[in-house]
């Protein structure tokens, strides 16, 4: 039974290996309007007030609750969208590489930590979800994922003024759900 669990395991390993490399690169060979059109709908004024909320504390720091946290980030739906979408930016960014290769390489690695950090937090609400523990901790994570994403695409778009300002309106208007 041991040698059956770890050789499975071992396969799921290489198969997750396997699919995170075949979406890169399919993320890598897409062109610029395919990777706008991926992103999906997320309710921006809400993630950027949570976010906010975490980066610019006021002198009421518990103003916002769970629940409302909660519906302002779209839910698990909401969540699960961020999420997906963290891959696209990340691609938008390194697609700048062709006119502004130093910049765009430092901020679409600085993207990456930011996703690293939403990935984490979203995964750990899901966790925390699944398995009805750590109830108190969910708006810790949810402020993190809020936070990350916020970073990302307020990075993304001081990318995009500065390097294209032609693509910029359309990736702003794709951003502004």
């Amino acid at each position: 039974m041991g040698i059956f669990a770890l050789g499975l395991f071992i396969v799921v390993v290489i198969a997750g290996f396997a699919y995170a490399h075949a979406s890169a690169t399919k993320l890598r060979t897409a062109t610029w309007e395919s990777l706008v059109a991926q992103i999906a709908a997320v309710p921006l004024t809400g993630i950027a007030a949570v976010a906010l909320d975490n980066l610019q504390p006021k002198e009421n720091q518990i103003e916002l609750e769970p629940d409302d946290m909660w519906q302002m980030l779209g839910g698990t739906d909401g969540l699960d969208k961020m999420r997906r979408n963290a891959d696209t930016l990340i691609a938008l960014a390194a697609y700048v590489q062709r006119w502004n290769y130093t910049e765009a390489t430092v901020v679409a690695e600085r993207m990456r930590r930011d996703a690293m950090q939403l990935k984490r937090a979203t995964r750990q609400i899901r966790t925390n979800l699944y398995f009805h523990r750590k109830a108190h901790a969910i708006p810790f994570h949810l402020h993190e994922a809020a936070t990350a994403y916020h970073l990302m695409t307020q990075r993304l778009l001081a990318l995009y003024q500065r390097s294209h300002v032609g693509l910029y309106p359309r990736l702003a208007e794709s951003l502004s759900f």
